[in-house]
């Protein structure tokens, strides 16, 4: 499968990639960037070359847009290797080695378009200057039993499956500015802020829901759903307040749909190996930013 031949069917290149042609040929400058500065200096396998030589090709995917094509398919459509091995014509071990060397060039594009959310919570006061409110939730992705023991009773979670999750805080254009480390899917949503403290611009607004439950940073306005008293009901104000409130952190929730577009972060994961688990939802929230950035660029011209 090659992207020339689908490059002028728009429905078809958003379907398999997440992104419409012309978005696609504006990271393409990026990555063809990216991945010529290591493939100059590296092989395949991660060698150190002995003679720096630019303009290299590749036997399998020689071309640049076949390579961000197929890394591209890999995370929308969430196939089983085999089956990407044979959508490109390659062997099943090939097929992985250019997965993680791809995503790799991916995650250092997106990071010089500064379209990653920052991972470090600290820096958020000096990120959200003059920003006037946040939006902050939870994402949960399911995963396949874990090998270990221990993994498998940390990742079992409230829903009764395997799990990892993530904390993001998004604006209100829905840029995930701010994603937590990974962690195991029965870590409470308040754990999560409390092991990376969010360090917010001084009477900013934070919209939360009840996950969120004592989170309280310094100097920053708390917006939150009220919470059903035990063996109580809400009054009807608390229940409209509830409502309203509901319909302004929606947009986080939006936020999260545009990054799980990706369908690796939205169906099982099952691959084993952890920082390629943290990798892939990274590059899912660039990829979401990339698209906001690209549409409001578009927008202002």
């Amino acid at each position: 499968m090659y992207y020339d031949k689908i490059r002028h069917r728009h429905s078809q290149v958003l379907a398999a990639t997440g992104l419409t042609p012309v978005e696609f040929d504006a990271l393409l400058i990026t990555f063809k960037y990216h991945w010529d500065e290591y493939y100059s200096h590296f092989t395949l396998e991660g060698k150190v070359r002995q003679r720096i030589s630019y303009n290299r090709k590749t036997s399998v995917l020689p071309l640049i847009q076949d390579k961000m094509f197929f890394i591209l398919v890999y995370l929308k459509t969430n196939p089983l290797q085999e089956l990407q091995a044979i959508q490109f014509e390659m062997t099943q071990p090939q097929t992985n080695r250019w997965i993680h060397l791809l995503s790799e060039i991916l995650r250092r594009t997106l990071k010089t378009l500064g379209e990653l959310p920052d991972r470090n919570s600290k820096r958020l006061i000096h990120i959200l200057q003059g920003c006037e409110e946040v939006l902050l939730d939870g994402t949960e992705r399911p995963i396949q039993r874990p090998l270990d023991e221990d993994r498998q009773s940390a990742c079992y979670s409230g829903k009764k499956t395997h799990s990892i999750k993530n904390s993001l805080l998004c604006t209100n254009n829905l840029r995930i500015v701010w994603l937590s480390s990974t962690y195991e899917g029965h870590v409470h949503d308040k754990k999560i802020c409390d092991e990376e403290p969010l360090l917010l611009p001084k009477g900013i607004r934070l919209w939360q829901d009840t996950g969120f439950i004592g989170h309280r940073p310094d100097g920053v306005e708390i917006c939150m759903p009220k919470k059903k008293p035990k063996g109580k009901e809400l009054t009807s104000a608390e229940k409209q307040e509830n409502k309203w409130i509901s319909g302004i952190r929606i947009k986080v929730e939006h936020a999260i749909g545009g990054m799980k577009k990706y369908r690796i972060i939205k169906e099982r994961f099952r691959c084993h190996k952890l920082s390629f688990e943290d990798m892939v939802i990274l590059i899912a929230c660039g990829l979401h930013n990339f698209r906001i950035s690209h549409k409001m660029s578009h927008i202002t011209i």
